[in-house]
């Protein structure tokens, strides 16, 4: 990547002629680079009495993409459906290397992804999530239309592991009840436990009415599970979640059930994980148990013997 442009060339050589070989030393700290590449660019201009400009054919275009490569790219959007990004992942973790750029270039002109302008900013909020999986657990109602059935997913927030997803023709706190408890049935195979629970504040979960509790409420207390509600009229709160409502109405129905569509997102690359290793939220559920409950969860599959 280049570090300096025209502007900062500019700026760099009119600089350090007026002020001398002292600030050489200041000015590469400022845009990273040599102080002898410094020296060599207002070299070049005290001597021709012009800015040193970037040639922007410096670097000859690379061969364009083979048809083995196209095929190669069809065939893993075709399994995984990602964008550029996460599609150089995923090749690059089967062995494949086609650089970012050509893959963004290709998949425009297949228009299999479009340009996002709200990706390309600076984000106002910083990412927060915990350290070991089943500390939090993120809860919501969903549907895509009304013509669509209502969804309840639970997903696990440090590992982005979706435990549990039904479909209902109605919201109710029953239902929320009936699906949690089977995550709960879930941490006890990992010898984990269940410390915090995020949702909405819908009736399915939360009461509204001052001193009063709602029926998951009540469970949760029974089970000793706090409740960490969302703030009002804040959906990030449950980002993770809502990101996944995404990925379900764009991919839910390519499967039958809503079971395969979970099974197939645990085992799909995931963009906020570890990314160098090709993980998913199914590798990443087990590497972020706490060590109490990855040590009782190896023992149990006889892994070690004495």
């Amino acid at each position: 990547m280049t570090k300096l442009t025209d502007k900062k060339t500019r700026y760099i050589c009119k600089h350090a002629d007026s002020v001398g070989d002292c600030a050489t030393k200041r000015l590469a700290q400022q845009y990273d680079v040599s102080p002898r590449r410094i020296q060599q660019l207002v070299k070049q201009y005290k001597q021709t009495g012009k800015f040193p400009c970037l040639n922007h054919n410096r670097r000859p275009k690379g061969k364009p993409l083979t048809t083995v490569e196209k095929e190669i790219i069809d065939k893993t959007w075709e399994e995984t459906r990602f964008g550029a990004r996460l599609l150089y992942h995923e090749l690059k973790h089967r062995g494949c290397h086609i650089p970012h750029h050509k893959i963004n270039k290709y998949l425009l002109k297949e228009k299999r992804t479009l340009p996002n302008p709200n990706k390309q900013k600076k984000r106002k909020r910083c990412r927060y999530e915990r350290d070991h999986s089943f500390s939090l657990i993120h809860g919501d109602w969903h549907r895509t239309s009304v013509d669509h059935p209502h969804v309840i997913i639970w997903l696990d927030d440090a590992s982005r592991y979706a435990f549990v997803g039904a479909e209902f023709p109605e919201a109710t706190a029953e239902h929320s009840i009936e699906t949690f408890q089977k995550v709960i049935d879930q941490s006890s195979l990992f010898h984990a436990f269940i410390k915090d629970v995020n949702t909405d504040r819908g009736t399915q979960f939360y009461s509204n009415h001052p001193n009063s509790t709602s029926q998951f409420q009540e469970f949760l207390k029974e089970n000793e599970i706090r409740h960490v509600p969302s703030k009002r009229n804040n959906p990030q709160t449950n980002g993770k979640l809502e990101r996944l409502w995404y990925e379900y109405d764009k991919h839910r129905w390519r499967f039958e059930t809503i079971e395969e569509f979970i099974q197939w997102y645990n085992h799909r690359l995931h963009g906020s994980l570890w990314l160098e290793i090709g993980e998913n939220p199914s590798d990443a559920l087990i590497r972020k148990l706490d060590p109490g409950s990855l040590l009782g969860y190896f023992m149990e599959l006889k892994i070690w013997k004495r």
